[in-house]
Formats: structure tokens, sequence, C-alpha cells
């Protein structure tokens, strides 16, 4: 049983899988399969609390779609975008840049 780390940083272009993401936090059916980047969030791990993620839970991320919607998704669902994507479209960042 090992704590998982954060693995994606901040405006990292991301694609959300469409299966095969595990059960935990998964995407809404619309974002399956989307294009996405990683929105500004904490990441804390808040060892020796009780605040502390349970062992083999993956971390959660603040995702912003290319549709401009935002949800919180499991790591399992994430991976790196494909060389050659489309960038984000910064005009429908819903965060200051």
């Amino acid at each position: 049983m090992v704590i998982r780390r954060h693995i994606y940083k901040v405006d990292q272009r991301i694609l959300i899988k469409g299966q095969d993401g595990g059960v935990h936090m998964p995407p809404s059916e619309g974002a399956k399969g989307s294009l996405a980047v990683i929105a500004p969030q904490l990441f804390q791990e808040w060892p020796g609390t009780f605040l502390e993620r349970e062992p083999d839970v993956p971390p959660e991320y603040y995702v912003t779609i290319d549709n401009g919607i935002t949800e919180t998704i499991s790591e399992d669902w994430l991976e790196a975008a494909p060389a050659g994507s489309a960038p984000p479209p910064v005009e429908e960042y819903p965060w200051p840049t």
C-alpha cells in the first residue's frame, strides 16, 4: 500500500480517457475522450493527518475541459495529451491568467 503523489502540473495539457480509468472519481460521460487542462489547485498531501489520502487511492485534479467546464477527476482517468494536440482555447479559461 503506497500513498500516490500527484504527477500532473497546473496548466498541463491532458486527455481524459474514454474508458478503463477505474471507479474513483470518474469524469462525466460528456468529458470522456476530451482534451483538457489541469486547473489551478493546491497540491497538499497532508501526511500524518486525517486529511491524508488513503493508500492506493489515486490523486484527484480539477480539470478544465476544452468546453469550459471544470470537473474533479481521478488521476487514473487522465493521461498526457498526445503530441500535436490542439492547444487549449485560452479565452475559455475560467480563471485569471
